[in-house]
């Protein structure tokens, strides 16, 4: 494999994760060039790659590596020693439904109603936190709205409910829960 197939396929990867306008077209024309010197299978193979990655980082963007950024708890990996504050493990609860309704008219942005319901089953009462997250179509957030801490009593069941305004005209497709339970 020449360095120009190379210098293509890694351009044309690159688009998929960093400026893929940039990267996008460079593979695109490393592709091109390669045709021009005879290694037409080469060629082919960049040009594909390279569009490919090209029109998913442009329409979907890759945010895993920001994602994978955000995620990491800078705490934890430079004091691997120190453990975080105990909460109530995923077994001693449950998310038992979580209903969304999506209320549009055409003069007003659309408003998304939801309740969630869930139950705690250890032994103390424990107080539900976190956020819910609304996605379009590819798994990007569009808006999100928080649950509120409130205790609720061992063996019980607990419902939080809420609204609100979805700035943007994309339509969400799906409501993702990110609860925790503490005390």
């Amino acid at each position: 494999m020449s360095s120009l197939t190379i210098a293509g396929c890694v351009c044309g990867l690159l688009a998929l994760f960093v400026l893929p306008w940039l990267f996008a077209p460079v593979g695109l024309l490393l592709g091109v060039v390669a045709l021009t010197k005879g290694r037409v299978e080469n060629g082919i193979a960049v040009i594909v790659l390279a569009g490919a990655c090209g029109y998913y980082g442009v329409s979907a963007p890759a945010n895993f590596i920001d994602e994978l950024w955000s995620s990491v708890d800078l705490k934890t990996v430079l004091q691997p020693g120190t453990k975080p504050a105990v909460e109530a493990s995923a077994a001693d609860w449950s998310i038992v439904s979580l209903e969304t309704q999506m209320i549009t008219s055409s003069n007003a942005d659309p408003v998304c109603s939801w309740k969630l319901v869930v139950k705690n089953d250890s032994a103390q009462p424990a107080v539900f936190h976190g956020s819910i997250e609304f996605q379009d179509a590819h798994g990007v957030k569009v808006s999100q709205d928080q649950v509120e801490g409130a205790a609720v009593g061992s063996g019980s069941v607990g419902v939080f409910t809420g609204s609100l305004t979805i700035k943007s005209r994309t339509k969400v497709a799906r409501a993702v829960p990110q609860i925790s339970a503490g005390d």
